[in-house]
């Protein structure tokens, strides 16, 4: 059902917003969330809804290996585990291994032209395909029941593919965030007429995928980046997505823009920066944690004594 979508995790930077969490890490989608990592945690809801086609874009080749590194099956230190009767960690382990018949593939972002870049980079190793792009420092996790967000969005895409489907939080500050705006997104609003706020995932259609490689193309051939987005020096995935509607509009085709709002059965667990990303620790050892019922019970204890 979803092979005709390649999911994009957004792994590159330098991370400095997480520092020093993030200082010695090759990325920080690989820095705790409970009993895993935030990588992992992106990684599951793809493949839990039955999807295979993963692109992991980083900085460099390096990045790259400390990803297969961190990603491989390692079955040998979870037997060993067992064999120490450590169950519940070796369950910890388990979770993060990737099924093998997951299509992984990584890319190199070596330059920080923006996340429309990292599209366009993403698109040429699966050019038939949709993308779904994720920033892995959105965690979406689930308060309703069912499948995940990220499974509800994607079938809501494919109910029409001439659509862009981007995650809508209600906010009260969206100053740091896109909106919808007389049909087009605008990008850290001063005057915002909407507070429901753009996240990741976000699903985007195989044309606006082709443009971003044509203009990646275009920019490695001229060296011009075409850009007109409010972070200077970046082509960001608003400029991409306002530039494809506006092409659609001329050529008679229009596409839908659409915020997928349904917070009363999701929550964001935004990690983008250090006291936030220290937040949804707590979050995640206390309320998802193998071992929550004894963390709760610590802190208690903590906060007894303060």
């Amino acid at each position: 059902m979803y092979d005709h979508i390649e999911f994009i995790v957004a792994c590159g930077g330098r991370s400095t917003r997480n520092y020093p969490h993030s200082k010695a890490v090759a990325h920080k989608s690989l820095m705790p969330f409970g009993d895993v990592r935030l990588i992992d945690i992106v990684l599951k809801d793809i493949v839990d809804m039955g999807a295979r086609h993963i692109t992991l874009v980083c900085s460099n080749a390096e990045v790259i290996e400390v990803f297969k590194d961190a990603l491989k099956t390692d079955t040998k230190t979870e037997e060993k585990l067992r064999k120490a009767g450590r169950e519940v960690i070796a369950d910890a382990l388990r979770s993060t291994f990737l099924p093998d018949d997951v299509d992984l593939k990584f890319v190199v972002q070596s330059e920080p032209l923006g996340t429309a870049h990292v599209l366009g980079l993403a698109h040429r190793v699966s050019l038939d395909r949709h993308g779904v792009l994720i920033f892995p420092d959105d965690i979406i996790l689930n308060t309703g029941n069912g499948d995940s967000h990220l499974k509800k969005l994607v079938d809501e895409f494919l109910k029409n593919e001439q659509q862009v489907l981007i995650t809508g939080v209600e906010k009260e500050d969206v100053s740091n965030n896109s909106i919808i705006q007389d049909g087009r997104l605008i990008e850290k609003p001063k005057n915002p007429t909407s507070f429901i706020g753009g996240y990741s995932p976000m699903v985007l259609p195989k044309g606006v995928m082709d443009l971003a490689t044509a203009k990646t193309d275009r920019y490695e051939q001229t060296g011009i980046l075409e850009a007109s987005s409010a972070i200077a020096g970046e082509w960001i995935y608003t400029d991409l997505v306002n530039e494809f509607l506006d092409n659609m509009d001329a050529a008679g085709t229009p596409y839908g823009l659409e915020m997928f709002v349904k917070t009363d059965e999701y929550m964001l667990m935004d990690t983008g920066t250090l006291p936030l990303y220290e937040q949804c620790q707590l979050y995640a050892l206390l309320k998802q944690s193998k071992f929550k019922d004894a963390n709760l019970t610590y802190v208690k204890q903590l906060l007894s004594e303060m």
